[in-house]
């Protein structure tokens, strides 16, 4: 991999580590909503930005004609960026909780994605690298519209708009219970194909 596709993955890795001092920036004034929202916002122009980043890098790897030797990096890069997304929702929702005592079925609806994932990611790495490369943590539509809710949720819930919190929180667990359904079918089905799977 040349240096220039190294930068790329070290400013990709370097945008999504940064969702996680602002998930602790959240509780330096969890109950100003404007404090608390600017952060989302923030946060999500990171996921955005490296989500990019990423994708360019990648096309610039195949126009070489060399993917595979990037394909390591981009796993690797890949479960950063999910695993600062989990901190920061996890940390979002925890604020929420300590602000507003939402009922506790939105908040394991707002954290059921990540909740029936775990087991997953805990398998994952106990898997042989070679094996581990074969799974792609990239958001698919059933996990980006899951995403989509669960900020609406959360914005919803800090703003106490109570008629949206609550729809969004449903359709944001369902969506996450979706999402999650369709990794784990994915991956017992393809785990011993040649390629990569999708991660929701």
């Amino acid at each position: 991999m040349d240096a220039r596709r190294e930068r790329s993955i070290l400013v990709a890795n370097g945008l999504s580590l940064s969702r996680i001092p602002l998930a602790l920036a959240l509780w330096v004034a969890p109950a100003s909503p404007a404090w608390v929202l600017s952060l989302i916002a923030v946060a999500g122009l990171t996921d955005v930005l490296d989500g990019w980043v990423v994708r360019r890098a990648k096309r610039e790897a195949w126009a070489a004609g060399n993917p595979g030797a990037y394909a390591a990096h981009v796993a690797r890069g890949e479960v950063i960026d999910g695993f600062a997304d989990k901190v920061f929702v996890a940390s979002t929702v925890l604020a929420l909780w300590f602000v507003a005592r939402p009922p506790w079925w939105a908040l394991g609806a707002l954290l059921s994605r990540e909740l029936l994932l775990l087991p997953a990611m805990l398998l994952y790495r106990l898997l042989p690298e070679e094996r581990r490369r074969k799974i792609d943590f990239t958001a698919g539509i059933a996990g980006k519209a899951a995403t989509f809710f669960q900020l609406a949720a959360l914005c919803a819930g800090f703003l106490e708009l109570d008629g949206v919190f609550g729809p969004a929180a449903v359709l944001a667990g369902a969506l996450g219970a979706l999402a999650a359904a369709i990794y784990v079918a994915r991956a017992l089905r393809e785990g011993g194909r040649p390629g990569r799977q999708r991660m929701e």
